[in-house]
């Protein structure tokens, strides 16, 4: 093994199984340390394995890789490229299943099974392909083994191109074993230390196969306890070393009020950003009621109905204004990401034209001339309608400003 990280579990995430041994598998002698350090975070105990000449010594040391475990213990893989190529091969082979492991991950292979094809229901798979940048579209040798009365022929491998994937998930929904297509990147996209990496991509991935690993091994975890304990802090005890403890040290945790890009990244930006522009700036009058919350599994996104009276400066969602005096109501919806059971990073979405128009420093009819003579009569801005029409569906009509509904 030419490397190996032990995890540092803090009780906040519990197995099932008494050793979580994840295997991570890729062509060069070393790994991209970033993303080991993230599995290790997560509270796995992670091992590489290089491929190395690959051939029938890499085949064999993953036959083995259970063989030392005891009963109720497993493992997950998670390969890349080359590796994840054989992984997959090796695994689809019903004789060569094995019950200690428990999740199969497959980043970019260069081939895949028999879209056909169906694996056992003793481990989770998961592949995730890149579909490749314009002009350099990647495609994927697809290995298929023809079979007549029983008797199957020789393995012959066929060249497909990699196609978006159906919706905005890039599911390939014409492959038995849930595959997963990521638009505008080239293979690589998941590993930090090359070229090809790509932050959107590598999240969206991560989650996926987060969620993957942790049901092979029925880990539980919970998150709405450290964010809730974040939300008490911002909202009403206002003592800022209790909420950065729930911020990770690292990756280097950020918060981003998106309308006015406000909040900080880091440590230090956070304390600064919450105790002079945001713990204190919370008129009395603040009022929030969770509306829904969705919990994945690296991340909680709140939706959020926010009243207050603008009687203070507030520079996280009106920075510069002075008070106004006016009434506010407003929904926010924020996405809270989550590495190793504590915040990672927060985006705030709000209707910032909304909460201008009720401070009235947006006047709907006021507009430019040319947009009066082409015949628009007001801006499609709304005030505290739009929040009162999400807390009740019925409060307001639909269409107000569709002239001809």
């Amino acid at each position: 093994m030419a490397q190996q990280f032990l995890a540092d579990r803090n009780g906040w995430l519990s197995f099932r199984s008494s050793t979580p041994v994840l295997y991570i598998t890729a062509e060069d002698d070393d790994f991209d340390v970033e993303t080991m350090k993230a599995w290790c975070d997560e509270g796995f105990i992670v091992k590489y394995i290089p491929l190395g000449k690959g051939g029938k010594q890499y085949v064999q040391t993953l036959h083995k890789l259970g063989d030392k475990m005891g009963i109720g213990e497993r493992y997950a893989i998670v390969a890349f490229g080359d590796a994840a190529a054989i992984c997959l091969d090796v695994y689809s082979e019903p004789k060569t299943a094995t019950s200690k492991l428990c999740s199969l991950i497959a980043y970019y292979p260069s081939s895949i099974p028999d879209t056909r094809h169906r694996f056992t229901s003793s481990f989770r798979v998961l592949v995730h392909l890149a579909e490749g940048t314009s002009g350099n579209e990647e495609t994927v040798g697809v290995t298929r083994r023809p079979e007549v009365i029983g008797i199957q022929g020789k393995r012959r491998t066929v060249q497909k191109r990699i196609t978006p994937g159906i919706g905005a998930g890039g599911l390939q929904d014409r492959i038995v074993y849930p595959t997963y297509t990521y638009e505008g990147v080239d293979a690589g996209f998941a590993e930090h230390d090359l070229d090809e990496y790509d932050a959107v991509a590598d999240a969206i991935a991560w989650s996926r196969s987060l969620s993957t690993v942790r049901r092979g091994f029925s880990a539980e975890v919970d998150l709405e306890r450290v964010w809730d304990e974040n939300e008490e802090q911002k909202y009403r005890g206002k003592n800022v070393e209790k909420l950065l403890d729930t911020y990770v040290k690292a990756p280097t945790p950020y918060i981003n009020f998106t309308p006015t890009m406000t909040g900080g990244q880091g440590h230090p930006d956070l304390k600064r950003f919450y105790k002079d522009y945001f713990l204190r700036s919370a008129p009395p009058s603040l009022h929030m009621r969770l509306i829904s919350r969705t919990i994945g599994v690296d991340r909680i996104v709140d939706e959020l109905y926010i009243q207050f009276k603008h009687t203070c400066q507030m520079p996280w969602i009106l920075p510069g204004v002075s008070p106004t005096n006016q009434k506010v109501e407003i929904v926010v919806v924020s996405i809270v990401g989550f590495r190793a059971g504590k915040v990672w990073c927060e985006r705030v979405y709000w209707d910032q034209a909304s909460v201008l128009f009720q401070v009235g420093l947006l006047d709907p009819e006021e507009m430019s001339e040319d947009m009066k003579k082409a015949g628009l009569e007001m801006l499609p801005v709304s005030g505290s309608e739009a929040a009162r029409k999400v807390m009740d569906v019925e409060a307001e009509e639909f269409n107000d400003m569709i002239d001809d509904w």
